[in-house]
C-alpha cells in the first residue's frame, strides 16, 4: 500500500517554506502586454471618475455651487418670470409663444436670488458660476 510516492509527497511538503505567494507582485507585470478593450474602458473610466471626483472637491473647496444647482436657479428664476408675466394666459391667447421673451437682466436677477437667498450661496460665487453657465465669460 505504501508506494514511493507516498513517501516523497510529505518530505517535499516539509521542504516548502510556509509562506507561498502564488500571486504575482504588481510591478512583476509585463508592462509590455497590450491592455484589453475593457481593461482601457474601466482604467478610462476610473480616471474621469477621479478628474470629476477633484472637480466637485475643488468647488467645494472655493464655495462655487455645484452645475446642477444652478441651472435649477435658472429655470426657477424662468418659471417665476413665466408666471409674474402672465405666460400661460398670453400663450394661450396668442396661440403660440411668438413674441415672448425675458431680459437678460429678469434672469440674472431671479437666479442671483434663487441662489443666494434660498441656497445660500455667497454672492460673488453665485454671480461668478451664472456668468459661466450662462456663457457670458471666460471658463475657469
Amino acid at each position: 500500500m505504501f508506494t514511493e510516492q507516498s513517501f516523497v509527497l510529505p518530505g517535499l511538503c516539509e521542504q516548502m517554506p510556509y509562506e507561498i505567494h502564488l500571486d504575482p507582485e504588481p510591478e512583476a507585470e509585463d508592462a509590455s502586454a497590450p491592455e484589453s478593450g475593457s481593461a482601457r474602458t474601466a482604467r478610462q473610466r476610473r480616471d474621469a471618475a477621479e478628474r470629476k471626483r477633484a472637480e466637485r472637491a475643488r468647488r467645494r473647496a472655493e464655495g462655487i455651487p455645484e452645475p446642477r444647482l444652478v441651472d435649477a436657479a435658472i429655470a426657477t428664476a424662468l418659471c417665476d418670470l413665466s408666471r409674474r408675466g402672465g405666460l400661460r394666459a398670453r400663450a394661450k391667447e396668442q396661440r403660440s409663444y411668438d413674441g415672448i421673451a425675458y431680459g437678460l437682466d429678469a434672469v440674472l436677477g431671479q437666479a442671483m436670488e434663487e441662489l443666494v437667498e434660498r441656497r445660500g450661496v455667497a454672492q460673488p460665487q453665485a454671480k461668478r458660476a451664472l456668468m459661466q453657465r450662462l456663457g457670458l465669460t471666460r471658463q475657469a
